[in-house]
């Protein structure tokens, strides 16, 4: 495989697929369900999303430091909450809740590679 499609891959993947797990709740969520509602229980593959280019931008702008590690581990906190709240508030299909797994996995991606664009420090 070409490089640059493994590095495409390594980049994109983990978000990508944050952001479709949040595209399926928000669809499979019943349009009698308040569109609050509806939006609040599949945010949480958004918010992965973006904690995971906020940590790009700032590699990216050149203002990543060491210093930004705890509050970028606090940031994590946030879409674990949201897929927490996402078990009580989505009034869809149970099923989807499968999609968890694989959103899980790109948190922990995101944590694992957004921790290293964060602070600008690699293994």
């Amino acid at each position: 495989m070409e490089r640059w499609l493994v590095w495409l891959l390594e980049v994109l993947a983990a978000p990508f697929l944050a952001g479709l797990v949040s595209f399926v709740y928000f669809v499979a969520s019943p349009k009698s369900q308040p569109m609050r509602q509806r939006l609040l229980a599949s945010a949480h593959g958004i918010v992965i999303v973006l904690i995971y280019a906020l940590a790009w931008l700032f590699i990216v702008v050149g203002i990543s430091r060491p210093s930004l590690f705890l509050p970028f581990t606090i940031s994590l906190l946030v879409p674990g909450g949201l897929i927490v709240a996402s078990f009580f508030m989505y009034k869809g299909p149970k099923s989807v809740h499968w999609l968890q797994v694989p959103n899980l996995a790109c948190l922990l991606w995101t944590g694992f590679a957004g921790a290293m664009l964060i602070t600008g420090q690699s293994p």
